[in-house]
C-alpha cells in the first residue's frame, strides 16, 4: 500500500507540474490592450431634399442606430450606458454671470417631436442621470457635448454587463467638409476595483465618416449645425469591463505647450463580441486534455 501511495502522489505531482507548465509557457499573463478599427454605421433617419448634396438626412430629427458592420460581422445587439459618474466638470463664467460646466447634454432641435427613438435632454450642467439619459439610448442625435470654455472633463460610464467592444461617434466638421472628427478623447477601461487595465487615446484624425449628419441644441448654450459625424471602434483584448473612464483636457488651450482635446461631442454604445481563441490557447487545451487522459488510463491500469 505504501508503494502504491507514493507512486500515485508522484504521478499527481508530475501531472500538476506538466499542466501548470503548459499554461505558464503558452499563456503568459499580460495586461489588457485596446485595438482600434473602423466600421460602417447603419441608421434609420428622415430623408431630406438637399439640392446642395451636402446633407445625407434631416440633421434635426431622430437618427436611430440599427447596426454596425466590420470584419465581415453585422452587430445589432448593443449595450447602452446605464450608469454615469462625473469626476470633473470644469466651469466657466459668461459675461452675464451665469456659471456652466464644460459638459452639456445635447440633441437635435426636432428630436423631441420625433417618435422614431427616444432621446436625452437638452440642457447644460447635466447630472449623472442626465448623462445616462443622453447616452443610454440608440438615438445618434442625442450626444454628450463638451465645450471649449474650460480645461477638463472626466466622467465614468458603466454598462449593465461586461463588454469588450465600444463604438464611438464624434461630431466633426461642417456638413460636406472632409472633416470626420475634430476632437480627441482618452478612453480607459477599469476593473471591478476601479483600477485602469487598458487605455487608448482617440485622436481626431482616427475617425472616419459615418455617413449621416446632425445638428445640436443645448439651451441656452448653443444651437448649431449641421455637422459631419466621425466613427471609430475600439476592442478591449483579452477581457471585458463594465466601466470606462473618459477624459478630455486642455479643451480651452490654456496650456499652449500641449495639444488641446478641443471639446469632444460624442456618443458611445458597446457590445460583447466573442473572439476566436489564439492558437496558443488550443495548444494548451490539447496538452492539458492529453495529460488528463494519460493520467486516467494509468489510474485505471493500476486499479
Amino acid at each position: 500500500m505504501k508503494i502504491v501511495l507514493v507512486k500515485t502522489i508522484k504521478l499527481l505531482t508530475s501531472v500538476a507540474s506538466i499542466s501548470m507548465g503548459c499554461f505558464l509557457v503558452t499563456l503568459p499573463a499580460q495586461a489588457a490592450t485596446f485595438s482600434a478599427f473602423s466600421f460602417k454605421t447603419n441608421v434609420t433617419a428622415t430623408a431630406i431634399n438637399d439640392p446642395t448634396g451636402q446633407l445625407l438626412n434631416d440633421p434635426t430629427r431622430d437618427i436611430r442606430l440599427d447596426s454596425v458592420e466590420f470584419n465581415s460581422r453585422k452587430i445589432s445587439n448593443f449595450e447602452v450606458v446605464t450608469e454615469a459618474t462625473i469626476l470633473q466638470n470644469d466651469t466657466y463664467t459668461l459675461p452675464n454671470g451665469d456659471i456652466f460646466g464644460v459638459l452639456h447634454s445635447g440633441r437635435g432641435p426636432n428630436t423631441a417631436n420625433d417618435n422614431l427613438v427616444p432621446e436625452g435632454p437638452s440642457k447644460p450642467n447635466p447630472t449623472p442621470q442626465d448623462i445616462v439619459s443622453t447616452l443610454g439610448n440608440l438615438n445618434l442625435n442625442s450626444i454628450l457635448v463638451t465645450r471649449e470654455n474650460a480645461d477638463k472633463a472626466i466622467i465614468e460610464v458603466s454598462f449593465a454587463n461586461p463588454v469588450n467592444t465600444f463604438f464611438f461617434w464624434e461630431r466633426g466638421g461642417a456638413a460636406g467638409s472632409n472633416i470626420a472628427g475634430d476632437s480627441d478623447l482618452l478612453v480607459e477601461a477599469l476593473d471591478d476595483n476601479d483600477a485602469v487595465i487598458a487605455s487608448y487615446k482617440i485622436l481626431r484624425q482616427n475617425y472616419t465618416k459615418a455617413d449621416y449628419n446632425i445638428s445640436t441644441v443645448v439651451e441656452p448654450i448653443l444651437n448649431n449645425g449641421p455637422f459631419n459625424i466621425g466613427s471609430i471602434g475600439i476592442t478591449l483584448n483579452g477581457t471585458g469591463t463594465k466601466t470606462l473612464r473618459l477624459t478630455s483636457a486642455n479643451n480651452n488651450r490654456a496650456n499652449s505647450n500641449v495639444p488641446g482635446d478641443n471639446g469632444p461631442d460624442f456618443k458611445i454604445v458597446a457590445a460583447n463580441i466573442e473572439t476566436v481563441p489564439e492558437p496558443a490557447t488550443f495548444v494548451s487545451l490539447l496538452a492539458v486534455t492529453s495529460v488528463g487522459i494519460l493520467f486516467k488510463r494509468r489510474t485505471q491500469v493500476r486499479g
